[in-house]
């Protein structure tokens, strides 16, 4: 999911010097990286390397501010001909143009969970198969896919998706019984909502049938993709 995982002995001076950058273009977003740059700002070094997905988040944090902090300072059509010359999905384009600044520029109701849960370990991204092989079949047959921590963790959102149509959808799984089901599908719809999230798909799966069924499922992930409104939230049961 990670290109580049950065040393930990870089990350704050990284993250500092991207704070210093994001305070002349957008001060939401120098604050955010404040916050999480203090948040490991007494850990020493060994510590941070001892966890490798708090150091995979924070490297990609970095990497995805650099590119955000330079489509910012383009004009509209250059910033087009970026998104073109880098083949850029709607995918990749829903999160820089919207998703991510969302997360900085609102406040995040689960950031202080999922940080707690990191740095003890607690947090240990179980799906990381699933989701891989998931997002290979999807872009197999044509779609394109994007996975981001905070999209996982604050958003609801196991991979962001699309394919032909140019409005991108936010899907989760889930594997919770029938008498739950509407619970969490209220909690994940508010989810959304919270977040400007428009369309949202909500898979409750079994488990047992996903190895032998992914393309099935993949399928059925792009053509929701394509037919589903532009304001909808909807489930389906696998």
């Amino acid at each position: 999911m990670l290109t580049q995982r950065l040393q930990a002995k870089y990350i704050k001076a990284e993250l500092e010097s991207l704070i210093n950058d994001a305070l002349l273009i957008d001060p939401a977003l120098a604050k955010r990286l404040g916050e999480l740059c203090r948040w490991i700002k007494d850990k020493k070094v060994g510590l941070l390397t001892r966890k490798p997905l708090l150091l995979d988040f924070v490297s990609e944090l970095i990497l995805d501010t650099r590119l955000w902090l330079k489509l910012k300072e383009l004009p509209s059509q250059e910033k087009q001909r970026f998104f073109e010359k880098a083949q850029m999905t709607q995918a990749e384009k829903y999160w820089y143009e919207f998703l991510f600044p969302q997360w900085f520029n609102e406040c995040d109701p689960k950031l202080d969970t999922w940080k707690s849960k990191m740095m003890s370990g607690e947090y240990t991204q179980q799906d990381v198969g699933l989701i891989n092989a998931l997002s290979d079949q999807i872009e197999s047959c044509g779609g394109a896919c994007l996975w981001r921590y905070i999209i996982d963790l604050s958003m609801a959102t196991d991979l962001l998706t699309s394919g032909n149509s140019d409005e991108p959808l936010c899907v989760q799984m889930t594997i919770s019984s029938p008498e739950w089901l509407a619970n969490k599908k209220d909690h994940w719809e508010a989810t959304l909502r919270y977040w400007g999230i428009t369309r949202g798909l909500l898979l409750s799966v079994n488990p047992k049938n996903l190895d032998d069924n992914l393309s099935l499922l993949a399928d059925a992930i792009l053509q929701k993709g394509e037919s589903l409104p532009e304001s909808c939230y909807d489930l389906h049961i696998y």
